[in-house]
């Protein structure tokens, strides 16, 4: 009988690979490993220029260019470049950053969904023969401004979990860091910004495995490395391995900051693990997406793991090549994303 359930897994297999689908997904009591990924997929706009603005109408104006850069940098088919870069690697649990929200209307109006960044990209991988489900959806922040004279935009962030079909996750959960970045304006608006992180847990083995998927602020380093803390000691409760994805925006070189309080603090960091050398660059293109060649001139984006408990066996930044850009020249993301296999220590 076992010999014929092997038979009939790997004909299944045939036949899905032969269809370009995924092939059915084993009992989770047999499967030690798991592929785990990271991909900041750009909210498709540099906010930063409005926090800078010194008056209301300036504000207005660079919230116009913003969302006109997000129209430009066409979510829709970057989506497709990314959807092409998943299917080659298949990860069971991807861990998304800036998945964004984008609505637009007239003043005083209702405000209509123009890009749905998790719709759009859950609807390409279908296209592309993949079946993912987001199940962690944390939203941080969420704001409304003008972009011109007559319409309005807004703007919601995401941190996404996604998961391929056939793995079961549960106790997913979703928090707000404490720690804010509290921007004040010369003209009285005050952006608050928050972020968050998720966890679920996957069996592998039998044994839960809890994966936590996060994206630390960029520009304010107290704030940062106090988010960055607040995530190590959440996850210190776990009773199961886990390993934590995402945007940390902490180079390895920030030994105070989160990259360091990670290494430092019992966890390992794959990409450094499986390739000792080799720069891994994650970080950053132009906002236009347009730059050519790459300017992915640092490491920032991360799988780290416990040790002992498990183990890198592989890591592959993607996205970063000239081939991977969409037919019109953009880069799929202002980040690469990183892929790492972790297999779950016998013991």
């Amino acid at each position: 009988m076992a010999r014929r359930m092997t038979a009939l897994w790997v004909v299944a297999g045939l036949i899905a690979a032969a269809l370009g689908l995924a092939a059915p997904a084993q009992a989770d009591t047999g499967r030690r490993q798991l592929d785990v990924a990271t991909y900041n997929i750009y909210q498709g706009a540099d906010l930063t220029p409005l926090f800078t603005a010194p008056n209301l109408p300036e504000l207005v104006r660079r919230a116009g260019i913003a969302y006109g850069q997000v129209v430009a940098t066409d979510f829709p088919l970057r989506a497709r470049a990314l959807s092409r870069l998943i299917k080659k690697d298949r990860p069971e649990v991807i861990g998304l950053q800036e998945v964004a929200l984008w609505k637009t209307g007239p003043q005083g109006g209702d405000l209509t969904t123009t890009y749905d960044f998790l719709d759009i990209l859950l609807r390409t991988l279908r296209q592309t023969g993949l079946d993912y489900r987001a199940v962690a959806v944390n939203t941080t922040f969420s704001g409304a401004l003008p972009i011109s004279a007559t319409e309005q935009a807004s703007f919601t962030d995401r941190d996404v979990i996604l998961v391929r079909r056939g793995v079961r996750v549960t106790n997913t959960q979703s928090h707000l860091y404490t720690a804010k970045l509290v921007v004040p304006t010369p003209f009285g608006i005050t952006f608050t910004i928050p972020r968050g992180w998720s966890t679920v847990d996957v069996k592998l083995a039998g044994k839960p495995v809890r994966v936590a998927n996060t994206h630390l602020e960029p520009v304010a380093p107290p704030v940062r490395n106090a988010q960055g803390q607040e995530l190590y000691n959440a996850l210190a409760q776990s009773p199961y391995p886990v390993t934590a994805v995402g945007d940390f925006n902490s180079p390895p070189a920030d030994v105070t900051g989160p990259y360091g309080t990670f290494t430092t603090g019992g966890y390992e960091e794959a990409w450094r693990k499986v390739h000792r050398t080799g720069s891994g660059f994650t970080a950053a293109q132009d906002p236009d997406l347009t730059n050519v060649p790459s300017k992915l001139d640092r490491r920032i984006d991360y799988v780290f793991y416990q040790p002992g408990r498990l183990s890198a066996v592989s890591a592959d930044v993607i996205g970063d090549k000239l081939r991977d850009r969409t037919p019109t020249g953009l880069w799929p993301s202002d980040h690469a994303g990183l892929v790492a296999r972790l297999r779950l220590s016998s013991r």
